[in-house]
């Protein structure tokens, strides 16, 4: 059968190949990494004292995911990802299935991302962390990284790096400082009643929801078509993700636990992890969260939560950024 020529024409013309390692691996870690300034509240929430536990279960399952991606999109360099491997794999119906379901998921990412920006922003203006402002602050961030994205995906590359390498110092330095200052396995055990706090419905219903951290591996797939050497930059790229976000999805949950511990109130078993800011709780902006709670006080305090709140702002915009990138190339696919 002859080839289809609108697909003979994409294949001569193709995307341009602009993209090494570092960023592919900044834009996916970007939107996998940022993921923790808000995945934390909404599990903790379900998880309680077992959020932590939750967050490895997930990450053996994004390791295995990952090295899926690494070998499909090795074998196959084209953009789309999933619904690209889904199409070698199967056919058109089962890959047109696939596709929908990202751009469901790319939707749901650039959508929370975008809506956290202004939460964190919100130690310089208090009004961000609520209704309406945040809700517009959002809408704003979405309409300029659509334009940012149509200027061209090598410039938001370039971006994304900064931001990315900021980011994980800032994260790296809260591990370090939870870890002196007020980590505390006693705590950790002590938050947790097998069965009642969380109950296991909320425990295995947690695990899928902390999976959302982990969501971000599609986008190097998605960039494949755009990579000067696939076989090379793409494998490089996983590593040095799974390297990073196990390195803080692994240790902040737990020093997170013992900053803000479960308890016991009227209305259960809770966490201020996954409480919203009305009932004195930090499910908008958890890392701040953890910050507020390290035991250090004054200028010290004011400090760290601009060098926290700062970067997380950037690279929540670095999250939406990437699913406006993976729905374009889905779209594209």
């Amino acid at each position: 059968m002859p080839p289809v020529p609108g697909r003979r024409r994409r294949q001569q013309e193709g995307l341009e190949r602009v993209l090494g390692a570092n960023a592919l691996f900044a834009t996916a870690y970007g939107n996998v990494g940022s993921s923790i300034y808000y995945a934390l509240g909404v599990t903790a929430a379900l998880a309680l004292g077992l959020t932590p536990i939750v967050f490895i279960i997930a990450g053996i399952i994004f390791a295995l995911t990952a090295a899926t991606y690494a070998e499909g999109t090795v074998r196959f360099p084209e953009a789309g990802g999933s619904a690209s491997f889904a199409r070698q794999g199967f056919n058109e119906v089962v890959s047109f299935g696939a596709a929908w379901a990202q751009m469901l998921n790319y939707i749901i990412t650039i959508a929370i991302s975008a809506f956290f920006v202004p939460h964190y922003l919100s130690i310089f203006y208090t009004p961000l962390k609520q209704n309406p402002w945040d809700v517009i602050v959002g809408i704003g961030v979405i309409v300029l990284l659509v334009g940012v994205n149509i200027v061209g995906v090598k410039e938001a590359a370039k971006l994304n790096i900064v931001l990315a390498v900021v980011d994980f110092a800032t994260q790296a330095l809260l591990v370090l400082l939870g870890f002196v200052l007020i980590f505390s396995p006693e705590v950790l055990t002590d938050n947790v009643t097998f069965g009642v706090a969380p109950s296991w419905s909320s425990f295995f219903l947690a695990i899928p929801v902390a999976m959302i951290a982990y969501t971000g591996i599609e986008t190097i797939s998605n960039l494949a078509e755009e990579t000067r050497d696939p076989s090379r930059d793409v494998p490089r790229s996983i590593r040095l993700v799974a390297i990073a976000v196990y390195a803080i999805y692994f240790t902040l949950p737990a020093i997170a636990l013992s900053a803000l511990p479960v308890t016991l109130g009227p209305d259960g078993y809770t966490t201020p992890l996954g409480l919203p800011p009305e009932q004195g709780g930090f499910a908008n902006d958890p890392v701040l969260g953890i910050v507020d709670n390290l035991g250090i006080e004054g200028f010290a305090l004011q400090s760290l939560e601009i060098y926290v709140g700062v970067p997380a702002a950037p690279v929540l915009f670095i999250a939406a950024s990437a699913g406006v990138i993976g729905a374009s190339r889905i779209t594209y696919a």
